[in-house]
């Protein structure tokens, strides 16, 4: 989830009546296709999240919502939109066999394959850095982990630096879920944490 409009991947970057869904092996297949499982994009897709800004203890719910899909260039981009809205625009993604970006850009927020410490930059879209470069890491692959009280068996994360605000984040996708942790830090150097956002409930074709 970059940080150019504070919050929109703070989530920034994606539950209803259906039963929250525990996170299952998903079937052998093509790797292309099998990473991509780790941000599945669909229209109807939603993700609930609890955003906490540090060190203050209220929390408050976010939820990202897919609620279109069109074919731009060749790529299905889908649209993503924020209740309540934290920015005027939403989130367009456009699926690929390389990866998941952006759309319009090469901002990928993660590339394929997947594979511990590659990295990449891209352009920064912020109007005020010019020639600015954001840039991701893949810190770990394939391994478990948790987000609140859920607990899932494979899991990626990606580390982005982002020059033009000052800000990193660590970013936490589970396969067959989508982006289930954010974490932000109050700058490029420092572990301390500015943000969190955390996923409560998912409802993912």
């Amino acid at each position: 989830m970059h940080r150019s409009a504070p919050l929109i991947l703070l989530f920034a970057l994606v539950f209803g009546q259906s039963a929250l869904r525990a996170q299952t092996a998903a079937p052998s297949g093509a790797v292309t296709r099998e990473e991509q499982k780790y941000f599945p994009l669909a229209v109807g897709n939603r993700w609930v999240y609890s955003l906490r800004e540090h060190p203050k203890t209220a929390e408050k719910t976010i939820k990202w919502s897919c609620t279109q899909k069109e074919r731009v260039h060749g790529k299905n981009v889908y649209h993503l939109w924020e209740t309540p809205s934290q920015d005027d625009e939403g989130l367009s993604l456009a699926e690929s066999l390389a990866g998941v970006a952006e759309a319009g850009t090469d901002r990928y927020l993660f590339r394929i394959p997947l594979r511990t410490g590659d990295r990449w930059n891209s352009k920064s879209g912020s109007l005020r850095a010019k020639g600015k470069m954001d840039s991701f890491e893949v810190i770990t692959v394939g391994v478990p982990c948790s987000a609140g009280k859920h607990l899932f068996s494979d899991c990626v994360e990606i580390r982005e630096i982002d020059e033009a605000n000052n800000i990193a984040s660590l970013t936490t996708y589970a396969r067959g879920v989508g982006p289930v942790k954010y974490v932000y830090f109050k700058n490029l150097h420092s572990e301390e944490i500015d943000t969190t956002m955390i996923i409560n409930s998912w409802e993912v074709r």
